[in-house]
């Protein structure tokens, strides 16, 4: 079942979502729609191999499909992952001046984890509920949602078939986070040693936190 943290996310507003086309992103618009939110779907084309192009086809599709005016942009030259984020946080402030949303789920959560524990820093947090940048914000409302969650809501709606699962993803070899999510998660999880009550406890904090200090605010 799809969790959202509903303090970040008052219906109210308008928001603009990051869609990668990705099982995770997918799944969450949908949601999203299903729910009564406002959202304007956004999709970066990093023009790094073929399946880019059509994942910005597909996401098209959708918009088409669901009725709404997405908006797109195509990366020229890019070749790392600086060059790649700069890239897309550059079209993120052109196509935004309020709030994003990310699918980024509690499995996300575990791998961030891991990596900034091989990077010697194990108590930052992988995600912040809110993130803010120059010209707007990012949220993560969807941290205490597992992959499996976004996975069954496609299927049991029959939309698995707007998916375009990222070739990259499934192959160990490339980068840390490929190798945590192919190789050394799976083996945690086969000798019970799963991550995720862990960053839940964690998220919920965070979620907690925030709600004293709002509160703390409003009494001000």
């Amino acid at each position: 079942m799809i969790k959202v943290i509903k303090q970040i996310l008052p219906k109210d507003r308008h928001y603009h979502m990051a869609v990668s086309m990705g099982i995770d992103s997918v799944a969450a618009l949908l949601w999203l729609r299903s729910k009564g939110y406002e959202v304007t779907p956004l999709h970066y084309n990093h023009n790094l191999r073929a399946q880019n192009g059509i994942m910005q086809d597909k996401f098209l599709e959708l918009c088409a499909f669901l009725g709404l005016e997405g908006k797109t942009d195509i990366g020229i030259g890019l070749k790392t992952e600086a060059e790649c984020r700069n890239a897309r946080l550059n079209f993120y402030s052109k196509a935004s001046q309020g709030t994003i949303i990310t699918a980024h789920h509690l499995n996300d959560w575990v791998e961030s984890y891991l990596l900034n524990c091989l990077r010697g820093h194990p108590t930052k947090h992988p995600f912040e509920l809110e993130s803010k940048f120059p010209d707007f914000n990012v949220v993560h409302p969807f941290l205490l949602s597992k992959k499996q969650d976004f996975k069954q809501f496609l299927e049991r709606n029959g939309w698995m078939e707007w998916v375009v699962q990222d070739e990259t993803n499934s192959v160990a070899k490339g980068s840390r986070r490929n190798w945590l999510r192919c190789a050394i998660i799976p083996e945690m999880t086969k000798q019970k040693m799963s991550l995720e009550k862990y960053a839940k406890r964690r998220i919920e904090k965070m979620t907690k936190s925030r709600e004293s200090l709002e509160l703390s605010e409003q009494t001000d």
